[in-house]
């Protein structure tokens, strides 16, 4: 007789448990484990691809990708010097700690160190990075190299503004210089009734579509504080305009992994249809109708036809088609080195390279460029916060104090 004991040792959970034990489950472990101890039927196979499936999707494609990454360039490191990387010796990670001292900061070396201990529990090994040799010499590197983090330069309003005007003009056609008049031209022009009207020189489509694309991702991405990775998984539904402004979905971010999904609104900065260059709403406007054009379903009605799922900010070639010379597909995503690229480009338009550096700007420029100039503008922490969506008021409070530095700064009073 089978009895209730029997039946639940030949479970196949029961055999799952080694291989979900781990901190970090892997979904080839899951697979392994039941394929090596039962006999797997169709249906189980089934079962073991969907739980593969929610395996994966319990840890983002980016941060499985660094791991992976990392973890290869230890082992290539180790193999070098004819060390074991898995299972490593404490001994052997605090020397991998020494030999990259130098060439990276601290929190660079802490998520080295993450990699290695992830790839060691999931094979089932304790992780070296334990050690209390490693947490020296971690605590070591901390106290040479210093932990305040790199941070890029915060693009504030008066440097957007002269961009969005800037990239504003290279929407428009470009009228060619008037030549200087002379007593030889004098003679030789025609009475006004009988010249040609002047017509102004096209400006180049990929030109064009580039700055309406730019203009629109700057100033939303800045308004919204959004993070480089919130604009590339943009989608045209999440961007809504109402009577008070406009509505952006985040569906997921860095601090909503769980896609919880959050909104922040852009509002009006001024009456509305007053401001040309600057209104992210209306740079939203005709970015969706230029995009509509280019796409092909433009309709007397606008950009309306387009698929509401599809990307909101798309790559634009110098020809002014979308896509790029190796995808041409209508429908692919910017990359958030895409996003650090036409930040960089922006900037150089301010033609200041020695106030303006462009390697000091980036994607998170925007987004730090929001919480400086909210903060200079006094409004409040908790106010920027719940745009910013910050869940630590210490990493909120990097972008107050260095706005506030000059508020009612007490040097001045010193009479030098």
């Amino acid at each position: 007789m089978t009895t209730a004991r029997s039946v639940v040792a030949r479970s196949p959970v029961d055999a799952l448990l080694p291989a979900l034990l781990a901190d970090e489950p892997d979904e080839q472990a899951v697979s392994d484990a039941l394929l090596d101890r039962l006999d797997v039927s169709r249906h189980l196979d089934e079962l073991i691809e969907g739980l593969a499936r929610l395996l994966a999707a319990a840890t983002s494609p980016q941060t499985r990708l660094a791991y992976e990454s990392d973890f290869a360039q230890f082992t290539g490191w180790a193999d070098e010097y004819g060390l074991d990387a898995l299972p490593a010796l404490p001994q052997t990670v605090a020397l991998y700690i020494s030999a990259h001292q130098d060439r990276w900061r601290p929190t660079t070396m802490v998520r080295r160190l993450s990699a290695i201990a992830v790839r060691h529990r999931v094979a089932g090994c304790p992780s070296p990075t334990d050690h209390e040799l490693v947490r020296r010499a971690v605590a070591g590197l901390r106290r040479t190299r210093g932990t305040r983090p790199a941070a890029k330069a915060a693009l504030v309003t008066a440097q957007l503004s002269i961009i969005c005007a800037e990239l504003l003009k290279q929407t428009q056609p470009r009228t060619p210089p008037r030549q200087p008049r002379t007593p030889q031209t004098q003679r030789r022009t025609p009475p006004r009734h009988q010249r040609a009207p002047d017509t102004a020189s096209p400006t180049p489509p990929g030109d064009a579509l580039r700055a309406t694309r730019d203009r629109a991702l700057l100033l939303i991405g800045y308004a919204a504080a959004l993070r480089r990775s919130e604009i590339v998984a943009l989608d045209l539904a999440d961007l809504v305009e109402d009577d008070t402004g406009l509505r952006v979905l985040i569906r997921a971010s860095k601090t909503d992994q769980l896609r919880h999904g959050e909104v922040v609104g852009i509002a009006h900065g001024h009456p509305a249809n007053t401001c040309a260059a600057t209104c992210p709403i209306r740079a939203w406007r005709e970015w969706r109708a230029a995009l509509a054009r280019a796409v092909g379903t433009d309709s007397a009605t606008g950009a309306d036809e387009l698929p509401p799922d599809s990307p909101a900010f798309r790559p634009v070639t110098r020809h002014g088609t979308l896509g790029t010379p190796s995808n041409r597909d209508v429908n692919s995503r910017l990359t958030g080195q895409s996003i650090a690229l036409i930040v960089k480009r922006a900037v150089g338009l301010l033609g200041d390279e020695q106030r303006f550096p462009v390697a000091n700007y980036a994607g998170h420029s925007l987004r730090a460029g929001f919480a400086t100039q909210a903060a200079a503008a006094g409004v409040p922490l908790e106010r920027i916060m719940r745009q910013t969506r910050h869940r630590s008021v210490a990493v909120a409070l990097r972008y107050i104090r260095d706005a506030d530095v000059w508020t009612s700064n007490p040097s001045a009073a010193l009479g030098l």
